[in-house]
This record gives C-alpha cells, sequence and structure tokens, in this order.
C-alpha cells in the first residue's frame, strides 16, 4: 500500500489521458520546467566562465598574497623580517614594493598613473615577459633604468619601446619632504627610457608604469621606507592560501595586514558573484512561474480520473492517499522536465566548451567562456526538487479538499 500510490502515479503520468488537452498541458509543464532548468545550466555555467577570466586576468598582475599597513601609507622595509616570511612553507618569493602617484610626460601629452617600483623577483613573480605586447622585460640594463607602462598610458601619451624612435618617458614625483607653496617645487624630475609595454585587459594597463624600485625610490626619496611587501607562492604547494596567511599574521607587527588575490579586488569579484546570485533568484521565479501549469494540469486530471478515486476509495484507499497519489503525479512532472532541462543544458555547455561554437571575435578568449561547476549543479537539482513539492503539494491538498473527492 506505501508504494502503490506512486506505482498509480507513474502510471497516469506516461499514460494516454481521455482528453487530450491534459496531454497537452502536461507537455507544456514538462517543456517549460525543461526550459527553466536548461536555462538555469547555461547562464550559472556562463557566469562562471567570465568569473574564471576575470580572476585569470587579475591574477596576472595581483601578488598571490600582499602585506600593508591596516592605517598608514610606508613603512620600514626593516619592520618586517623578510627572511622569516620566505621560510614560511609554501612561500615562494617575497618581493618589496612602492606604489605613488604620479605624473608621467611625453612630449605634449602627460597622464596621472601610478609608479610601481618592484625588484627582479616581481618580474618573475608575475611572469612579467607574458604579459608584454612589446619590448623586453628588464627593468635596468647596464646601468641604464627602464619603464614599463601599461598598453592604455603607451596609447596616450604616445610611446614606444622602439630603440629606433624617440622613447624618453619623464616622470615626476611629489616628495614627501618638501612643503607646497608658490616658490617651492614639491616635484622630483626624473627621466627614463620605455623597455616595454605590457597589457593585461584589466584597468591596470591604464594605472600602473613599473619601474626598478630604486628609481622608485630615488624619484620620490623614501629612502629605506616602501609601500608594501607582495609575496609569491610556490605553484607546487599543498598547502591552503588561507593557511599560509595565518603564518603570516602570526609573524608580523599587529599593524600589519595580509590580503589574498581576491581580497585585494575584493569590489570586482564581489560585483561577479552578486550579479551570478540575482541571476539565480530570477531564473528560480522562472522556473517557480513555468510550474504554475503544473496547477492546471493536475486539476484536469483530478477531474478526470474522479471515477479512478471513487474506485480507489472502495479497495481501501484513504484521503491521504489520494493526495499522496496526485502530489507524486506533479512531482514526477516537475523532476522529468528538470532532468530533461538539466541534460539538454549539460549538453550545451559541452559543445560550447569542446566546439566553441558562439565566438567572440576581437575579444580576449576566441569562444564565450564556459564552467560547469558541481555545486550550481546541486544548488539547481535542489531548486527543482523544492519548486517540485511546493507546486505540487499545496495545489492538490486543495484541490481534494475543494472537490471533496
Amino acid at each position: 500500500m506505501l508504494n502503490l500510490p506512486f506505482f498509480i502515479a507513474k502510471r497516469y503520468l506516461f499514460s494516454k489521458k481521455s482528453q487530450n488537452i491534459i496531454n497537452v498541458i502536461s507537455y507544456i509543464s514538462v517543456i517549460g520546467i525543461a526550459v527553466s532548468t536548461l536555462a538555469m545550466v547555461v547562464v550559472l555555467s556562463a557566469f562562471n566562465g567570465i568569473e574564471g577570466i576575470v580572476e585569470d586576468l587579475y591574477n596576472s598582475f595581483d601578488a598571490d598574497l600582499k602585506i600593508t599597513l591596516k592605517e598608514g601609507k610606508t613603512f620600514p622595509s626593516n619592520s618586517i623580517n623578510l627572511d622569516d616570511l620566505d621560510n614560511i612553507d609554501g612561500v615562494s618569493i617575497v618581493c618589496p614594493v612602492i606604489e605613488e602617484t604620479a605624473l608621467f610626460k611625453k612630449g605634449d601629452q602627460f597622464v596621472t598613473s601610478k609608479i610601481k617600483g618592484v625588484d627582479d623577483n616581481y618580474i618573475a613573480m608575475v611572469r612579467l615577459d607574458t604579459l608584454l605586447s612589446e619590448g623586453l622585460p628588464d627593468l635596468h640594463y647596464e646601468g641604464t633604468e627602464y619603464a614599463i607602462p601599461g598598453i592604455i598610458i603607451q596609447s596616450r601619451l604616445g610611446l614606444s619601446s622602439d630603440p629606433r624612435y624617440d622613447n624618453t618617458l619623464t616622470i615626476h614625483g611629489m616628495l614627501r619632504t618638501k612643503r607646497i607653496s608658490m616658490r617651492s617645487q614639491p616635484f622630483n624630475k626624473k627621466l627614463v627610457q620605455v623597455g616595454g609595454v605590457f597589457l593585461t585587459n584589466t584597468p591596470y594597463d591604464e594605472k600602473y608604469v613599473l619601474t626598478s624600485l630604486d628609481f622608485a625610490k630615488d624619484l620620490l626619496e623614501y629612502e629605506d621606507d616602501i609601500t608594501a611587501i607582495e609575496i609569491g607562492l610556490d605553484k607546487k604547494t599543498r598547502r591552503d592560501i588561507f593557511d599560509i596567511k595565518a603564518d603570516l599574521e602570526n609573524i608580523i607587527p599587529g599593524s600589519f595586514k595580509v590580503k589574498t588575490k581576491m581580497e585585494q579586488n575584493q569590489l570586482i569579484f564581489s560585483a561577479t558573484k552578486n550579479e551570478k546570485i540575482a541571476t539565480y533568484i530570477i531564473l528560480c521565479f522562472v522556473l517557480l512561474i513555468a510550474a504554475f501549469t503544473l496547477i492546471a494540469s493536475l486539476t484536469m486530471l483530478i477531474l478526470e480520473k474522479r471515477k479512478d478515486v471513487f474506485t480507489l476509495y472502495s479497495i481501501g484507499f484513504t484521503k491521504n492517499n489520494i493526495e499522496r497519489l496526485f502530489f507524486y503525479e506533479g512531482f514526477l512532472i516537475n523532476l522529468f522536465g528538470g532532468l530533461i532541462g538539466l541534460g539538454l543544458g549539460l549538453l550545451i555547455c559541452w559543445l560550447q566548451i569542446t566546439f566553441k561554437f558562439i565566438p567572440m571575435d576581437g575579444m580576449i578568449v576566441e569562444a564565450y567562456p564556459v564552467e560547469v561547476e558541481i555545486w550550481d549543479l546541486m544548488y539547481i537539482i535542489f531548486t527543482i526538487l523544492g519548486v517540485g513539492i511546493l507546486s505540487s503539494y499545496f495545489p492538490v491538498k486543495y484541490l481534494i479538499k475543494r472537490l471533496e473527492l
């Protein structure tokens, strides 16, 4: 008796109804739920692909971990023992950094951006040679200092790393030791050769000009001060980044903070995740609306099967058994549509990943990025089950009571 309502519900689901309109409405319910589920799989996977690209773009320039002051901007480089940081398991590269706003001038053109003074470890950490659109990744060579601006800064100033042309860049840096007045000159001016141009396809392309750490110190008269310590992790380490972050926090003074890549660009990544969550909620409402056709299907089915219901009463079925029978019917329609949509959605994602049939011409990737995540599929399955229960239980209970079956 316990499994009989479910068995009868399955027979009702696949059997031909006497009124063809019931079949049509049932098919519409299945199709609506399938299309809604398919949309959830494809859209959420597309968001994952976009999020992955954003992470890759920012990861190419940002350090794995970054140490800065909680309050203030600069600090003596000996405030933290760099050797202690380097000895932490999982840490591969430790790089002191100077970041400061400066004025960059070439001829009559000028831009205000940030100078980022780094040492040779930084070049290896971010694999600068893979980010260059032209030139070489050297910040100094045989006594000559070089700068590597972002490609947007290059475009605005008309710079070139080609030695056949004048590639001298003038950098004006504000001095901390002088007060601004009408008579004094608060800026230091230095000339530097453009040795290359980097391209990340992020706002960094108009935000930074890379120079050597010594050049930045001399320009800004920082002496032994720095603004941050950037840390690169060993790619082969099995340690979680947050465990390494905790180890760093244990050995640095309390006035400092440590941020991961995600935390350094929290606004960007939070916006992407919030857009994904908002889209998921909207698609859940679409799925819920699609499930409303289930109510019409159940109503028609209950009316058609009234004689069967009285027969079931006569052989010992209770009202609870009848409610369970039609609940199973509605739930199976919902589940059947959901599984079809899930399968088709995964098929479309696989086709895009494998054959890249939706191209993105002129973009940083050749085809629209798609990445299927197991947790997204779990959320979609739970959503289908939840909507199936809600759209079957309450309508069936109300209809059985209303029709006095």
